[in-house]
């Protein structure tokens, strides 16, 4: 709230009383300064609840909200939040992703999505009811992932076993890098 606001606020008796140096100015100066760090953090509200915009801390609070908080690495220190394993850009796309990812989940290409944002390379493949042994194996996933993400392999196998459907197998040591 601007000075001209609160001075208009007052009874008429005090209007008359507001003089430069006085003890009334003085009051009403620091009366109009006092929110104004509030009157800051609400005129840019919005840029906290944005995952692309938010402080880190805020972005790992934003994953709990749509349900990535188990894909966070927690690190010490108060405030400190998490992130994921390939990176807090991964995780603030994750949080953006989150409303199209949860139609596509239980899906080929809402696994892939995941995958392909969570660690930031395409290529991932994804073949079900694959043969073995010459006996084909229904409602099972053989993922094939790019090279690039051999260091991500333990996220691989995260978002693989949360994003898949319950009623599909897969095997972690089945996970093949080309």
């Amino acid at each position: 709230m601007q000075r001209p606001d609160i001075e208009a606020l007052l009874p008429a008796v005090y209007q008359d009383a507001i003089h430069p140096g006085s003890p009334l100015d003085a009051v009403l100066e620091v009366a109009a300064r006092l929110p104004q760090p509030l009157e800051e953090l609400l005129a840019s509200l919005d840029r906290l609840f944005d995952p692309r915009r938010a402080p880190d801390p805020m972005v790992a609070f934003l994953a709990r909200w749509v349900d990535l908080e188990h894909f966070l690495v927690h690190r010490s220190g108060v405030g400190s939040g998490g992130s994921l394993p390939s990176g807090m850009g991964h995780l603030r796309e994750l949080c953006a992703a989150a409303a199209e990812l949860s139609q596509q989940r239980g899906t080929r290409q809402g696994l892939m999505r995941f995958l392909e944002i969570a660690t930031g390379h395409t290529g991932f493949r994804i073949e079900e009811n694959i043969e073995r042994n010459g006996l084909e194996r229904p409602f099972h996933l053989l993922v094939t992932a790019p090279l690039a993400v051999q260091a991500q392999r333990e996220l691989i196998h995260a978002v693989v076993a949360f994003e898949k459907p319950a009623y599909v197998t897969y095997d972690p040591e089945e996970l093949r890098f080309e």
